[in-house]
């Protein structure tokens, strides 16, 4: 099945689980772009803006993370939901996320539980906002 419009960017620093969520997306139809920190996304966001229907960001990686990424995002482009992913415990999404929340997948995750991450997300787009509590999909 294809979801057009809804092209999903993935933002990984981990090559290998990178090409691993990017392969789990292609399975289940949707058109993948890749970036491996925040500030590869941005540059990827302004190519092909009006084809990204969702980000799925790691929250901790060099350069810039997932917080600062969704902030960056917010104010340019907070049409775009966000959808956090991380292996790291809640304390330091706290840290690292600061005032903005939103939805979230802990690391690892099995292929269907992505696919009902992603579809809900898209299915209720809209950009994350801040006070949004961090919780599983």
């Amino acid at each position: 099945m294809s979801h057009p419009k809804h092209a999903v960017l993935v933002v990984e620093d981990g090559p290998s689980v990178r090409r691993l969520i990017c392969e789990m997306l292609l399975q289940m139809g949707y058109e993948v772009l890749e970036a491996a920190d925040g500030l590869d996304a941005l540059a990827i966001l302004d190519r092909h803006r009006s084809s990204i229907g969702l980000v799925l960001t790691d929250v901790v990686m060099p350069r810039m993370g997932g917080g600062e990424l969704a902030r960056r995002i917010g104010e340019m482009h907070p049409e775009i939901p966000i959808l956090f992913m991380s292996g790291y415990p809640g304390e330091v999404l706290t840290r690292e996320l600061g005032e903005f929340r939103g939805a979230y997948l802990q690391k690892p995750f099995t292929s269907p539980y992505l696919a009902e991450a992603v579809r809900h997300a898209l299915e209720t787009s809209g950009p994350a906002q801040s006070g949004r509590g961090i919780g599983q999909c």
